[in-house]
């Protein structure tokens, strides 16, 4: 067993090393901080846009808005970008901040413990190494652990199986009879790409989702020329972006009539784009609007037109050595069934064992659900940060714009503990809290849109996302409330020496 951080206690301790990890990373060397490491159980940087390759995998939301403020990339090939050149772009940032030396791939934390005596965080490796820190940040992304639903005979189908984060870049389409299960964000984008060469895609569906056209295209020359001989004009459209996002999507989530309009806007684009009566029957969801993910794609549906392209809506039976069984009894022959089930959120939040104050484990302090102040600080849980923790996600941003605001956050919490500070979060705000978040999400379509999803908990509450706006989010991660955040010294005096 080896000690990874050598000599002293890191300062810090980061994990993940997609948009949280490596934007942690850039901050803490903004802030004169070098004592750190960043640990991903990945064999590269990028987190989910490493491990998420799959053929046509790209970004919804439009490129100069999926960056990082600080970092605009005039080069984006299209307004939606796909998925190699962001995986590049996280890269070509890790190493023109010099947070490259600070990496460590193929690193699997498998525990974290708090030493209370010694005010240290101690993380154990899956491969038997060990690390000490004084803070921690969590940066992983909830979008790489695969969730595959269990059907019966799945151990016996002879051809290949693989799930959309776990694409095998071998695999050859060209000419194989495929099933693609589950019909949402990842399947809408591998299914044209597949049916440009195999020789059958047979689409299996449990539940429509609502899709609306992504307008995509490619930045020409001139455009990128701008952009990079004028800062300004990349900041419009940032800010362009930004702003049409806060308008047009947060309507959907708290008023009925947009949502009314935007599904009869819905129901004539699906119309002018399936020719299939039965098939734009079953692609037209009973809930509302916003109440799941809306799915943009410009080729998806235009796709079930083509005659190598099946919309299954019988359910699964059975897999067979060279098949999938539906319920009324038909068996489609297939080379390849892949998997587009989305991810497994809950199991991921507790995929390492922390155990805070103690000997508190995060699974119990979660039994009856996940939650945590201002979704970065749980009680229990001395500098223990969260970058995308429970109730983060603002439907209305980018994922990167929500990172930076809690990473500004967290950031400032360890600037003020100094040199041996503990940063805790009472009960008491932690429980208000959560409280307002529910108040107010009660007032969403999340909530009253009559669907559930993977937004929602086992026991239904709303868990993934923020009862707000970016700029409601934003104003939220703006302060410190003292009253709720204490920074004080160690209860008990026995000092580690871990420096900056």
């Amino acid at each position: 067993m080896n000690d990874v951080t050598a000599t002293q206690p890191l300062e810090v301790l980061i994990i993940g090393a997609g948009f949280a990890g490596i934007g942690a990373a850039i901050k803490l060397l903004e802030k004169g901080v070098t004592n750190f490491r960043v640990f991903d159980k990945a064999g590269g940087v990028g987190g989910t846009w490493w491990h998420n390759r799959y053929p046509g995998a790209a970004c919804d939301v439009p490129s100069h808005f999926y960056c990082y403020s600080f970092e605009p990339n005039p080069d984006w090939s299209r307004l939606h970008a796909p998925q190699p050149e962001i995986q590049a772009y996280i890269e070509r940032c890790a190493e023109k901040y010099a947070v490259m030396p600070h990496v460590e791939l193929g690193k699997a934390i498998t525990g974290l413990s708090w030493d209370v005596k010694r005010s240290l965080w101690s993380a154990a490796f899956a491969d038997g190494d060990t690390a000490e820190a004084r803070f921690v940040i969590n940066g992983m992304g909830a979008l790489h652990q695969p969730k595959i639903p269990q059907f019966r005979g799945a151990d016996t189908f002879t051809g290949e199986t693989m799930h959309t984060a776990c694409w095998n870049p071998d695999f050859d389409p060209a000419g194989k009879r495929i099933a693609v299960i589950g019909s949402a964000a990842s399947a809408i984008q591998a299914v044209p790409e597949l049916a440009r060469t195999a020789a059958m895609v047979h689409l299996f569906q449990r539940t429509p989702n609502y899709i609306a056209p992504r307008n995509d295209y490619a930045y020409s020359d001139e455009q990128r020329t701008q952009f990079r001989s004028d800062p300004d004009a990349m900041r419009a459209e940032r800010e362009r972006i930004f702003n049409e996002a806060e308008t047009r999507l947060w309507s959907l989530i708290v008023d009925q009539a947009s949502r009314d309009r935007t599904r009869e806007l819905l129901k004539l684009y699906l119309g002018t784009q399936v020719r299939n009566r039965k098939y734009r029957a079953a692609l037209t969801p009973g809930f509302d609007v916003g109440c799941k993910r809306l799915l943009f794609s410009d080729d998806f549906l235009a796709s079930l037109n083509e005659d190598n392209v099946e919309l299954v809506t019988e359910p699964i039976s059975a897999f067979t050595g060279g098949g999938i069984v539906t319920a009324d009894g038909a068996e489609r022959p297939l080379d390849a069934i892949i998997y587009a089930t989305g991810f497994d959120i809950e199991s991921h939040q507790r995929s390492i064992d922390i155990r805070g104050e103690n000997g508190l484990s995060l699974s119990d302090a979660w039994k009856d659900g996940a939650r945590a102040y201002m979704s970065v600080l749980l009680p229990d849980f001395p500098n223990y940060f969260m970058a995308t923790g429970p109730n983060s996600g603002v439907a209305t941003t980018s994922v990167v714009f929500m990172i930076e605001q809690a990473l500004d956050w967290i950031i400032r919490c360890i600037d003020r503990a100094g040199d041996n500070g503990v940063v805790t979060v009472t009960p008491e705000a932690t429980a208000r809290y959560n409280r307002e978040v529910d108040e107010r999400l009660a007032r969403t379509v999340w909530v009253t849109g009559g669907c559930r999803s993977w937004y929602h908990s086992a026991e239904g509450r709303v868990e993934t996302l923020f009862p707000g706006n970016a700029n409601d989010y934003r104003g939220q991660m703006s302060k410190i409330e003292p009253d709720d955040v204490r920074i004080a010294a160690p209860a008990i005096a026995e000092m580690a020496g871990a420096g900056r």
